[in-house]
C-alpha cells in the first residue's frame, strides 16, 4: 500500500512546523476528521467539518500517471504528519486510549442527532446499524432525551449492545420487515431515522419508516456514485431526506464538550471498546470488525 491509512485517532505532538501556534510540543490532542481553514463560505457559516478549502484529502507528493494522490489523517503509524488545523488540544489527564473515539466514531454519531437533525425532547428515532457510530447514534439520543429509541440490525451480539447504550426497542431485520415493525412501534412511523452502514437500499427503508413531517438521516458512507431511490410523492408529503457529515460538528468545540460528557459520566467510551490490540494486529483487528464481534477496536502504540 503506497500510504497510511486510518482517520480516527488521539496522540501527542512532538514537533510543530514555522508559524504554528494553536499546539505546541507535548500537548495531547484529538484528530479532527477535516481541516478547518476558518474563512470558507461553509466556515464562516458554521459548517467547518464541510470546509471549502480542506476537503480532508490534501494532495501527497505521490502521484500516479500524472495524477496526485491524496490523504487525510494517517492513524496507523507511530507518528504522522498531520495540519495543525485537524489537531484540537485536550487536557493533559486525557485518556487518549479512550478519547481517540471521539475523533470519528462518537462524534459522527451523537452529532448527527444532536447537530444535525437537532433531534428533539420526546421524539422517536430509528437507528439502522448499530455498529460503533450507530451505537454514538444511539447515545445521541438519549442525550437528546428521545422517546422511543428503535435499534435494527441482523447481528443479535449488535442489538445487545444497544440496549447497553440506551435504546427501548429492537428489530432483528433478517427476521421481521423493519419498516413495518418500525411502524407498528411508533403507530405510524419514527420522527427520525437514521441509516448508519452505507447500504443505498438501507436509506430507503429509513426514509420509508419516518412519518409524515419525519426526517431520515443518511450517516453511512454510500458507494461513489450510487443512487438513492426514495418514492418521490413522500417528499411532498414533508418527509425529508438529509446527510450528516462528521456530525455536522465543530470539532474544537464538540470534542470538548463530548469529553466533558463523558468525565461526568454521561456517555459511554470505555464500554465501546471490545479489544485494545497492538499494530502488528491490525489484520486481525478488521478480521473482528468484518465479523461483527466488535463494537471498537482500539490499536495502541506500547
Amino acid at each position: 500500500i503506497p500510504w497510511v491509512m486510518g482517520h480516527e485517532g488521539a496522540g501527542t505532538v512532538s514537533e510543530v512546523g514555522p508559524g504554528v501556534t494553536s499546539v505546541s510540543p507535548g500537548d495531547k490532542i484529538i484528530l479532527s476528521l477535516d481541516g478547518m481553514c476558518g474563512y470558507c463560505r461553509n466556515c464562516s457559516e458554521g459548517s467547518p467539518a464541510l470546509c471549502e478549502t480542506h476537503s480532508g484529502a490534501p494532495p501527497s507528493r505521490m502521484s500516479k500517471n500524472g495524477i496526485p494522490y491524496h490523504h487525510g489523517r494517517p492513524t496507523y503509524t507511530e507518528q504522522s504528519i498531520i495540519t495543525a488545523d485537524a489537531c484540537v488540544k485536550v487536557p493533559d489527564d486525557t485518556p487518549l486510549e479512550k478519547a481517540c473515539l471521539i475523533s470519528c466514531a462518537v462524534i459522527t454519531g451523537i452529532g448527527a442527532v444532536v447537530n444535525r437533525a437537532q433531534v428533539k425532547a420526546g421524539a422517536s428515532i430509528a437507528v439502522f446499524g448499530c455498529g460503533g457510530v450507530g451505537l454514538n447514534v444511539i447515545q445521541g439520543g438519549v442525550l437528546a432525551s428521545a422517546g422511543k429509541i428503535i435499534a435494527v440490525d441482523t447481528v443479535p451480539y449488535k442489538l445487545e449492545l444497544a440496549e447497553q447504550f440506551g435504546a427501548t426497542h429492537f428489530v432483528n431485520a433478517n427476521k421481521e420487515d423493519p419498516v413495518q415493525r418500525i411502524r407498528e412501534i411508533t403507530d405510524g412511523g419514527a420522527d427520525y431515522s437514521f441509516e448508519v452502514v452505507g447500504f443505498p437500499e438501507l436509506v430507503r427503508q429509513a426514509f420509508d419508516s419516518v412519518r409524515t413531517t419525519g426526517t431520515a438521516v443518511v450517516v453511512g458512507v454510500q458507494p461513489s456514485g450510487a443512487d438513492v431511490a426514495v418514492d418521490g410523492m413522500e417528499l411532498l408529503r414533508d418527509r425529508a431526506l438529509i446527510g450528516s457529515w462528521h456530525g455536522a460538528a465543530q470539532a474544537r468545540v464538540d470534542f470538548l464538550w463530548i469529553l466533558d460528557l463523558y468525565k461526568q459520566g454521561k456517555i459511554k467510551l470505555d464500554e465501546l471498546i471490545s479489544k485494545y490490540r497492538p499494530l502488528n494486529e491490525l489484520n486481525e483487528a478488521f478480521d473482528d470488525m468484518l465479523k461483527g464481534t466488535v463494537a471498537r477496536t482500539v490499536l495502541v502504540f506500547e
